[in-house]
């Protein structure tokens, strides 16, 4: 069946309500909307009946395969979100209760509907959960969806309310007011209005779940006891106003010296960016000043002074201005993600997301960590420690089941060998050492392995040298350029570091593409995969919106990296810690460009069914499998 909706084009004709009154009715606002949607093809002919008469083409209808793609809507979904996405069901659900109307009231629907669920609008209104959520989902079309989710889709939360109740500290107020049906909205707005450090009493027969709702939405502070009524003191928390300029203030911020840190502070820098409140700010000392990451952040809202206290200490003080408005998910609290890369070819795309506007809208990086040492990132993984990796194909594959998601590849034909004499094929390296990333059975030697046998060559005439533990891409560039290596396999960005060094010296290498030698062996299957994003789970089940935002946000990244490469170039040079011409060079080399959906899946099955296939890997490439390439 198709699906019916009408749009605030609607004229209160009644045209659509004459011809198919079971159907269409006139709600509230005087705009017509779909009661009911058709169930078989007598009653769909009805309401295209209805659509053709509308002298404004205010009715409009999906086709049945357009609108399966709509989730079902459960207890736990929040209100406001699903009726801004269905404004349709706003007069559904005002014929079900008064009490919904009422919240559909501006004041009320920015407030109380921004923090309630149907789990708590089937408190309010007495209609149990089950059937406002059969209603809802019949009229999407959804019902089915839901009926497959029981008993899971009404499941009801732990008491966060009762257990965010916290001891009084703050100075109250002698008012005091009576919480009830007629003076709930007024209260509510009270709530809302509450100034830096204001305090309001209300005493309540029965327990004020919708006033507590919004309290805990707006972060404010609250005690609740319960006596012969429940007494709730609610306080907001937020300093007043500070008068004084922030720079006569700027002494008392709190310091972050990174001067004496071995490892790159780009990810403490930034943690520390995201924990300080508006109108705070922090000091970062540093042997230099840090010129991108001061970009950086005065996109994130911050303002900035240098001072050189000496020679090698640069104190740069950070102020995080007042937003000028706050809107609605800013408001409702943000979901909360701990991001990690384990990859440096993904550091300019991860510098641009940071400046997305959209990404700090949606999501609190809760922390961002960028390691050295690769492998690491993997135990965050595992341990659901980390909400958003980036990180290699094949690495992350292995961790099938672990729970989680890659939905897009973005890096691809990321492997080169070089050479410091004149090579142009695998035959010319036979003898030499070969310093190689990992070790032996990691994918960079396995690939180089297979590589070689099928240009006809024995792998065992090949001597593979690894570092201890492990062969570190920084050591095996910075050996190729001392001229303690000879022959090296390396990754981007380090392949290009090494390039542009001998290119400033004027000392001839050969480059020897994989990407180039795999086409040869295997015709016509262009890029290979590299590297990308995994999601974990649970994160990207329990938050689709965020999740879509940040793919799409990611998508328009890589986009700006690819039409901007020297902007990037500077955006990136610190936290890369490499001159900005081989920053440059690396992101003229390097091959990004996301790939997700059916065009991703293929192309991991083919690439895996010949890792498979030359024993590179060992890994069944089934349906479940490849499920984790999808959003």
């Amino acid at each position: 069946m198709k699906k019916y909706t009408v749009s605030e084009e609607c004229i209160n004709c009644r045209a659509c309500v004459e011809v198919a009154r079971d159907h269409f009715e006139i709600g509230d606002n005087k705009i017509a909307y779909l009661k009911n949607q058709p169930q078989n093809n007598s009653e769909e002919e009805l309401c295209e009946k209805a659509l053709n008469v509308c002298p404004v083409d205010a009715i409009s209808a999906e086709e049945s395969e357009k609108t399966n793609s709509a989730e079902a809507i459960i207890a736990s979904s929040n209100i406001k979100a699903t009726l801004d996405e269905y404004p349709q069901l706003k007069q559904v659900l005002a014929d079900l209760s008064p009490k919904f109307k009422r919240m559909q009231n501006p004041a009320l629907y920015n407030t109380l509907a921004r923090f309630a669920n149907f789990n708590d609008a089937a408190k309010v209104t007495g209609i149990s959960v089950c059937e406002i959520l059969h209603i809802l989902n019949k009229h999407l079309g959804v019902e089915d969806k839901l009926l497959k989710s029981m008993p899971e889709c009404i499941k009801k939360e732990t008491d966060e309310i009762k257990n965010s109740s916290i001891d009084i500290a703050w100075e109250e107020s002698a008012e005091r007011y009576i919480y009830n049906n007629s003076s709930i909205e007024e209260l509510i707005l009270k709530v809302t209005g509450l100034a830096a450090q204001e305090n309001i009493i209300i005493i309540s027969v029965e327990k004020p779940n919708e006033l507590l709702k919004v309290a805990k939405g707006l972060k404010l502070f609250f005690n609740i006891e319960k006596h012969r009524e429940y007494r709730v003191s609610i306080f907001n928390p937020q300093k007043e106003e500070n008068t004084v300029p922030w720079q006569e203030r700027k002494e008392k911020f709190e310091i972050l010296d990174v001067r004496t840190m071995t490892s790159d502070p780009f990810d403490i820098i930034i943690k520390k960016a995201y924990e300080i409140q508006e109108d705070s700010g922090f000091v970062l000392i540093q042997r230099f000043e840090p010129i991108p990451m001061i970009n950086m952040l005065s996109e994130m809202g911050y303002e900035h002074l240098t001072e050189q206290k000496e020679q090698g200490e640069f104190y740069i003080y950070f102020h995080k201005k007042i937003s000028e408005h706050e809107d609605d998910q800013t408001a409702s609290g943000k979901v909360d993600a701990v991001i990690q890369s384990a990859t440096p070819v993904a550091y300019p795309v991860i510098m641009r997301l940071l400046q997305s506007k959209k990404i700090r809208k949606h999501i609190n990086i809760k922390e961002l960590k960028v390691w050295e040492e690769t492998e690491k990132h993997l135990a965050w993984i595992t341990s659901g420690r980390a909400d958003i990796s980036f990180s290699a194909l094949i690495t992350s594959a292995k961790l099938r089941n672990s729970d989680i998601k890659i939905p897009a590849l973005f890096v691809w034909d990321n492997f080169v060998l070089l050479t410091r004499y004149k090579a142009e094929n695998f035959q010319d390296i036979q003898g030499k050492d070969i310093h190689t990333p990992l070790f032996e059975e990691a994918p960079p030697a396995k690939i180089t392995k297979y590589l070689i046998k099928a240009s006809g060559l024995n792998p065992d005439d090949f001597k593979f040298v690894f570092g201890s533990p492990f062969g570190r891409p920084e050591k095996i560039y910075a050996d190729f350029v001392t001229g303690q290596a000879d022959t090296v396999i390396l990754r981007e960005p380090e392949a290009s570091y090494a390039i542009k060094i001998m290119q400033d010296r004027g000392e001839e290498i050969s480059i020897i593409s994989f990407n180039k030698i795999w086409n040869e062996i295997n015709p016509g299957f262009g890029s290979f995969p590299n590297a990308g994003l995994v999601l974990k789970g649970e994160f990207a089940r329990k938050h689709p919106e965020e999740t879509q935002v940040f793919l799409e946000e990611l998508k328009s990244a890589i986009k700006w990296v690819n039409e901007n490469r020297s902007a990037s170039a500077k955006l990136s040079f610190d936290m890369m810690r490499q001159p900005v011409d081989r920053i440059e060079l690396f992101l003229d080399r390097v091959n990004f460009e996301y790939v997700d959906g059916a065009k991703l899946t293929e192309k991991v099955q083919q690439y895996f069914d010949i890792l498979n296939q030359h024993d590179v890997v060992n890994m069944e490439v089934d349906k479940e499998f490849l499920d984790i390439f999808s959003a």
